[in-house]
């Protein structure tokens, strides 16, 4: 089995290259032939509620370093990242060479699916494949402060990341086996368009 997946945050520094590292790790270790990628991806409907909050995005948003804790919570783990890794955003292109995308808050599917329908079949919530159903983390916004300090408490702030890693990776392993099952529904599908 072969198959590219994509992980997709709002800023590519904490939760969507958190899961790229450590499911590139769980594949090399399970011999599957699968490659891995983050990106980020900001959905207006986001945009329109920091907004409202006069919350403004970071210039330049992407083409940043991993946030220091992320890079040290995947190293614990002896998952290395190299030097040079920096934050993309998410494209036409990376969505049309992926086999599955999958997002780390509902709202980037939903916009997603409605501005790329040509790829719809293959974008995700990780809840949807995932038994873990409490991950609030940039959905509610009640545990958020929504001041200028916004940006750097969801990527800096020890507790808060530490806390959302924790819950990502508990989604990631619960959703694993689920992700495998559908590279592998997709490669039977392909062969059989080829045959």
């Amino acid at each position: 089995m072969a198959g590219h997946v994509v992980f997709v945050c709002v800023a590519n520094r904490v939760r969507s290259p958190f899961a790229e590292f450590l499911f590139t790790d769980a594949i090399a270790k399970s011999g599957e032939n699968i490659t891995v990628s983050s990106a980020g991806y900001v959905p207006q409907v986001l945009k329109d509620k920091l907004t409202g909050y006069n919350i403004s995005i970071p210039e330049p948003f992407f083409n940043r370093p991993m946030s220091e804790l992320t890079r040290a919570a995947l190293l614990e783990k002896d998952v290395t990242v190299p030097n040079g890794w920096r934050s993309k955003e998410l494209s036409p292109e990376i969505l049309r060479e992926a086999d599955l995308i999958f997002t780390a808050i509902s709202m980037q599917k939903e916009a997603l699916s409605s501005r790329y329908t040509e790829f719809r079949n293959k974008i995700f919530n990780i809840s949807d494949l995932s038994e873990k159903n409490d991950y609030p983390f940039l959905e509610d916004f009640s545990i958020i402060p929504l001041d200028e300090n916004f940006w750097h408490y969801c990527e800096e702030d020890p507790e808060y990341v530490s806390k959302t890693l924790k819950t990502w990776e508990e989604i990631l392993i619960s959703a694993f086996p689920k992700i495998i099952k559908e590279l592998s529904l997709g490669s039977e599908e392909k062969d059989k368009a080829l045959t």
